[in-house]
């Protein structure tokens, strides 16, 4: 409305625009006031979820830090299985095959028993040689 609209109007008139607008601005304000509201709540839960988001990263780098620690543990791991199995296959290379190995181990049996025989054969030498008999060193001949 124009200054001139409102100059024709009565009073009553303008009372009850008055009126009309008293109870629009009080809509506004409740309505203002909801909005505020919701706008403190929204800040809020914004907050709220800035922390939790804070709180994830701090886990995410503590959790990659784990990770790191554990891929290179499996590294050094995968390392030490390659070395073994490397010294694993030089042995058996070197062993040539299972029947090479088998007569070498007989070569070594042999030559421990004709060791054994020799030192048996010296002990009964000397046991003869000082008259314990051939029953032993001074027993009595079981």
């Amino acid at each position: 409305m124009t200054g001139k609209e409102l100059q024709k109007l009565k009073r009553q008139e303008l009372l009850q625009l008055l009126l009309e607008q008293s109870k629009e601005v009080a809509q506004l304000q409740e309505r203002h006031g909801e909005a505020d509201q919701q706008a403190r709540e929204l800040e809020e839960s914004n907050r709220r979820l800035g922390a939790k988001l804070t709180e994830k990263g701090a886990q995410g780098s503590r959790l990659q830090g784990r990770l790191d620690t554990k891929e290179g543990r499996i590294q050094q791991l995968e390392g030490e299985i390659s070395a073994w199995r490397r010294a694993r296959e030089e042995g058996l290379s070197g062993a040539g095959s299972v029947a090479g190995a088998a007569l070498r181990l007989n070569g070594m049996l042999d030559v421990a028993r004709q060791a054994a025989e020799q030192y048996l054969y010296n002990v009964r030498q000397r046991c003869l040689t000082r008259g314990h008999g051939p029953g032993g060193m001074g027993g009595s001949g079981e």
